[in-house]
């Protein structure tokens, strides 16, 4: 390890958030102890499983320490405790259906002492049932607040370099825990999806970084059906996040885009028979409107950099299966848009 951050390898406290995930957990475990950075903490936050993977996982490995939440809170409430519960430099929060390599730690934490304004790290994640193929190489922003795979179903082979990427998969993420009091936790609204999202975007408001470390690999046992309840919790979390994170004027600026890309959205949701699950998610965040006002409030009064800075980086590329009828005519206006209003926001 580079001895500019510490001349003793720092503590990694490794939080894994379960949920019924069956034998993954044994096996994730299995492969985190493997690991061959040996200054590591491993916590597993259960989410009131009753699948038997604890136990399970317990009988291989008795010495794990267990936090037992009494129903299930979500991964970001999950992880929250989690973190709260450990006492590492940095620390993990990661799926139970994962698999990581030997070295995928020390990878991560070498480049946190290249990095000393990087909040958030991401490994290279492949899909564990086609290892040649990418599951996520960076997670990134799109203007509309759908959040985006780099990288997703493309050969291993594509050549995405170490660097700075919108948000950090909540899939497997090492954190800097001094950059937490400023950027604050994991956004507990989010019962799952879009977690990790919403805390880089925060990240980059407060000058932060997420960086992409491909010499650090995991398998990730991914998978990419879109149901009912899936779309729901989606469709909640990204007019949330956008709610939340943009400016007042950015959101007066980007209303013909938001306005459009919702059409496509609730077009999209009556296809498919999801319409309820739509009107649910604004239902939803019409009932929560007053907090998430003041958690609003709180960061745009916090943040550093403005939206300008930020949004030079998000991206305009509309590849989503819920605009996929008027994908070209979305994705022509939205940069044409962006060329007459981009200097304005």
């Amino acid at each position: 390890m580079d001895n500019s951050e510490a001349s003793v390898s720092p503590l990694v406290s490794v939080v894994i958030v379960n949920y019924n995930s069956g034998d993954c957990l044994v096996n994730c475990v299995r492969s985190v102890k493997k690991s061959a950075y040996s200054s590591k903490e491993l916590v597993v936050v259960d989410n009131a499983s009753h699948d038997g993977s604890v136990g399970k996982m317990l009988a291989a490995f008795p010495a794990v320490k267990i936090v037992r939440n009494r129903a299930n809170l979500g991964y970001a409430a999950a992880g929250n405790i989690g973190i709260a519960s450990t006492k590492g430099e940095f620390i993990v929060i990661m799926n139970p259906d994962t698999l990581v390599d030997t070295d995928w730690l020390e990878q991560l934490v070498n480049a946190a002492s290249r990095y000393p304004s990087g909040a958030f790290f991401q490994p290279k994640i492949l899909l564990m049932d086609d290892q040649r193929v990418l599951n996520s190489a960076g997670g990134m922003i799109h203007v509309a607040g759908f959040g985006f795979a780099r990288g997703i179903g493309q050969s291993d082979m594509e050549d995405y370099k170490e660097g700075e990427i919108c948000y950090a998969s909540g899939a497997c993420v090492l954190v800097r825990r001094k950059a937490l009091p400023e950027i604050g936790p994991m956004e507990e609204l989010f019962l799952a999806y879009g977690e990790d999202k919403d805390w880089g975007w925060r990240a980059s408001m407060m000058g932060w970084q997420s960086i992409y470390v491909p010499s650090s690999k995991i398998l990730h046992d991914w998978n990419q059906a879109l149901r009912p309840d899936k779309f729901y919790l989606l469709e909640f979390e990204r007019p949330l996040s956008i709610w939340k994170n943009y400016a007042k004027r950015t959101l007066v600026l980007l209303l013909p885009v938001l306005l459009l890309v919702e059409t496509s959205v609730l077009l999209y949701a009556l296809r498919k028979g999801w319409f309820r699950e739509k009107i649910k998610s604004y239902a939803d965040l019409i009932r929560l409107r007053r907090l998430i006002i003041e958690r609003r409030n709180t960061i745009q009064e916090r943040r550093r950099f403005s939206d300008r800075f930020l949004i030079s980086r998000f991206i305009t590329e509309t590849k989503h299966p819920y605009v996929s009828a008027g994908r070209i005519v979305l994705e022509h206006f939205v940069r044409l848009f962006f060329r007459l209003f981009e200097r304005s926001i």
